[in-house]
């Protein structure tokens, strides 16, 4: 078959997808600092996996900026069926290939009862995405990217396809030599992005987000079960997931992009005659149980 990477860059021209990476299952075994259980480990969930291939779409912050409502509870949860149908796509392609490969839903819990009684899905995208070189790790124990901070959903495929047999290698040569700036980009990602602002913390409305400097991800604690049982009460009104968070971080090109580069227009309770506050507490009085 053509090159896998191809394929990849071609839906990514076509705007089917934001951001791609990839990386060799051997990474989560030689991880230190940013470690997570072996049960955990791609090998773990799928033997026969050599490569883990991420995909990601962006959290549209105008949209985001509603939360709590119903429009952004509808928008993470078509960001979620798009993911999830993109990666069975790649795990086809790759099957009817000769490549073994399957899809690793987006959400891997049946709700906000199944995190209360185990806060944790089987599988962690995120740092499937972080061993693919698309971000590094916050303070609000997200992903942030250059792209788009934390406002970035993830799936991940395995393939028992090593990344020579997917045609990765271009990576190294010809992709690189032609596109120096975003090479930068994407080892920049490799660093770390957080400025340790503690905006997450200082919004959090859960108080769910250390706003300890000295003691940033992975040794600052997210208090899990305060996050999901404040998204439990946002549930009972259909307007989980909460996203507060990711909202007012102020890293991401997005923020260019869509005149957001000042977070103090989060303050709401200092801008009452905002006309975004306005917009977003318009949105909010509707739609909800």
């Amino acid at each position: 078959m053509g090159s896998f990477y191809q394929y990849l860059s071609e839906k990514q021209i076509k705007n089917e997808i934001s951001l791609f990476g990839f990386s060799d299952v051997s990474k989560w075994e030689a991880e230190t600092e940013f470690a997570v259980s072996p049960e955990f480990y791609p090998m773990n969930i799928f033997p026969e996996a050599e490569t883990a291939v991420v995909i990601g779409v962006p959290v549209l912050l105008p949209i985001l900026e509603t939360t709590p409502s119903v429009y952004y509870n509808e928008h993470y949860k078509t960001l979620n069926s798009y993911l999830d149908s993109k990666a069975l796509e790649l795990s086809f392609y790759l099957n009817d290939h000769s490549f073994p490969a399957i899809p690793i839903p987006r959400d891997g819990y049946s709700g906000i009862s199944a995190l209360q009684k185990n806060p944790a899905a089987a599988f962690s995208h995120k740092h499937a995405a972080y061993h693919a070189g698309l971000g590094s790790f916050g303070q609000n124990n997200t992903l942030l990217t250059p792209e788009y901070g934390p406002r970035v959903r993830f799936t991940t495929v395995l393939t028992a396809a090593t990344t020579d047999d997917l045609g990765f290698f271009e990576l190294k040569s010809d992709f690189f030599e032609s596109k120096n700036e975003e090479n930068k980009k994407i080892q920049k990602a490799t660093e770390s992005l957080c400025i340790q602002c503690m905006a997450c913390a200082k919004h959090c409305p859960a108080n769910a987000v250390s706003n300890d400097k000295t003691k940033p991800y992975p040794k600052s604690k997210i208090d899990k079960m305060k996050c999901v049982e404040y998204n439990e009460k946002l549930g009972k009104n259909g307007i989980s997931p909460c996203g507060v968070c990711i909202k007012v971080c102020p890293i991401g090109e997005d923020r260019k992009h869509f005149n957001r580069k000042n977070i103090g227009i989060y303050n709401e309770n200092q801008t009452p005659d905002n006309k975004l506050l306005n917009s977003w507490e318009h949105v909010r009085k509707y739609g909800t149980k």
